[in-house]
């Protein structure tokens, strides 16, 4: 696995809990700060790790 896959992972981990905790305290600040976890690591899906240079 690349870097970039492991934060994507890590990234959904962090909003997966995030989300279950807001939704278990009742606290929407919570609940919000996982929905924009999982926002970022949903727009990460559409960025390509660049190739190194000089490899076709």
């Amino acid at each position: 696995m690349t870097p970039f896959t492991i934060a994507k992972l890590a990234l959904m981990l962090i909003a997966a809990i995030l989300l279950a905790w807001g939704i278990r305290a009742d606290d929407s600040a919570l609940r919000w700060a996982g929905i924009a976890f999982l926002f970022i690591a949903l727009i990460l899906r559409f960025f390509k790790p660049r190739k190194p240079r000089g490899l076709p």
